[in-house]
């Protein structure tokens, strides 16, 4: 592993965006409370009695296009719940896949409701954002008509899906996917210790008692949570969870461009990291933010009640408590069994 900034620098950089992201949070919980009538944990009394299910979670990273997984999974099919990160949903629709499940945490008051067809995307300011990563490529040209088709996509299987919304997204998302159909699950974000006295995640349960979640600080550790603690999965399968980027990706096409530019203005590469992929036998690339919630899942993954199989097949999530294998070869096993794999012991 090849890094320029010490693992105390990483984290202070992290905390620092976290506490941005708990302060627009706690904003976004005070305007959401019209909207909250049920939670994860109405949920979770739905399931009782239902035989549990694995779980494939659809993140947004760039080998999610790269290896064309979810090609695979609509050749394969897969007998479990789908769980979709919000950022890639859009990919699932387009490909003839409704996810069961669509998870959404992220704060942005602007991106992150692109992902659900932004009827107001012509009013927004100028963002290159999405241009300048590997997000959802189908975003990328001609953004205007490719949201318009969006919208219609979510607007026609909106009713098929269940979102599960962090209090700390934008109302305009609770708006925009209730009048696309959707149900509404709530929870709420761990920022902080919740027994410290001025805990502001202590502040928003006592304002909304809305059950609380882990986060791993990102949606798809979010989804990966969800999948093992609310719906009891005993397994699960990630696929688009690079936590970096590809060999040879500049600096400006990652997603702390903007922050490394504030940080190191003369040289941004300085806070990226080169991490080798022994199952790949490639070095990877990240940032800050995803080299934290990386070392996170790897400290979460061991402890969790469900057995994870990294199906990635690129970056830099590997290590105890997860099972780096190809995703053909692990939903050609799951569609094989008869009964729901068992937990680990």
């Amino acid at each position: 592993m090849k890094k320029m900034l010490t693992d105390e620098q990483f984290k202070l950089l992290a905390d620092a965006t976290l506490k941005k992201t708990a302060s627009l949070g706690l904003k976004h919980a005070k305007e959401n409370l019209k909207y909250i009538k049920k939670n994860i944990k109405d949920l979770q009394k739905e399931l009782i009695g239902k035989t549990p299910q694995p779980s494939l979670i659809v993140s947004g990273g760039p080998s999610l296009h790269r290896t064309k997984s979810l090609e695979i999974l609509k050749e394969k099919g897969f007998k479990g719940y789908i769980v979709s990160a919000d950022g890639s949903m859009g990919h699932c629709l387009r490909n003839g896949i409704v996810p069961d499940f669509v998870v959404t945490v992220d704060p942005d008051p602007h991106r992150i409701i692109r992902w659900f067809g932004d009827p107001r995307l012509s009013q927004r300011p100028e963002d290159d954002y999405f241009e300048r990563q590997d997000l959802d490529p189908a975003l990328n040209t001609d953004q205007i008509a490719r949201n318009n088709e969006l919208i219609q996509l979510v607007n026609l299987f909106g009713p098929k899906i269940k979102l599960i919304i962090s209090t700390s997204s934008s109302p305009e998302i609770a708006q925009r996917c209730i009048d696309a159909g959707m149900e509404l699950y709530w929870w709420n974000p761990l920022y902080d210790d919740y027994e410290n006295p001025d805990s502001i995640t202590r502040k928003i349960y006592h304002m909304n008692k809305v059950p609380c979640m882990v986060t791993g600080g990102n949606v798809g550790a979010s989804a990966w949570v969800f999948s093992h603690t609310i719906l009891k999965s005993p397994a699960v399968i990630l696929t688009g969870m690079d936590c970096s980027y590809p060999p040879g990706t500049p600096v400006r096409n990652t997603q702390y461009y903007e922050h490394l530019l504030e940080l190191f203005p003369d040289r941004p590469e300085t806070g990226l990291v080169e991490i080798y992929n022994p199952f790949l036998k490639e070095t990877w690339i990240t940032d800050p933010g995803y080299y934290w919630y990386a070392q996170i899942f790897k400290q979460m993954a061991p402890l969790a009640s469900c057995v994870t199989y990294n199906c990635t097949e690129g970056g830099i999530l590997f290590g105890e408590g997860i099972k780096f294998a190809k995703l053909s070869d692990t939903l050609n096993y799951f569609n094989s069994l008869k009964v729901s794999p068992e937990t680990k012991e």
